[in-house]
């Protein structure tokens, strides 16, 4: 038997794969970025709030109203992340718009070093610079298009 966090990690896979497809068919076919992002959020918020309803019984019975404040403005950073990678579409390729929306991951991470005191481990420090070097490599590549160009 599959152990279920595979599973997730396979669904989570095909999801961020998907979105790329969608987002990069949508640009194409010139669909307005702050419209599909708005979609994308609206349905996957319908679908959590159904799922909540449907599936959790009295999930919002017992949900702390703290957990309404963290994730109204979470969401909208994320919603906000989303309508910037599908404007990025415009301006690079895919694999710009990827680094940039998960390089998101990293403010937290940062913020979390500072005001929690964690410790910058082996890992986290080999993270950052894998993100370091492929900002690098992205912008020398982009270097090089425009000196070919003129």
């Amino acid at each position: 038997m599959i152990p279920i966090a595979y599973l997730f990690m396979a669904g989570g896979l095909i999801s961020f794969a998907g979105m790329g497809v969608i987002h990069k068919l949508g640009d194409r076919k010139g669909a307005h970025p702050l419209g599909l992002s708005l979609i994308a959020v609206g349905v996957a918020s319908a679908a959590s709030f159904l799922y909540a309803v449907f599936f959790q019984g009295n999930a919002f019975q017992t949900m702390p109203k703290i957990a309404m404040l963290i994730a109204i403005p979470f969401g909208a950073s994320a919603a906000m992340g989303l309508w910037f990678f599908q404007k990025g579409l415009r301006y690079g390729r895919i694999a710009t718009s990827w680094l940039l929306i998960n390089l998101s991951a990293g403010v937290p991470t940062v913020l979390s070093m500072i005001f929690y005191r964690e410790p910058l481990t082996l890992k986290k420090a080999a993270v950052f610079m894998l993100v370091i070097a492929s900002l690098l490599l992205l912008w020398w590549n982009r270097r090089d298009q425009l000196e070919q160009r003129s």
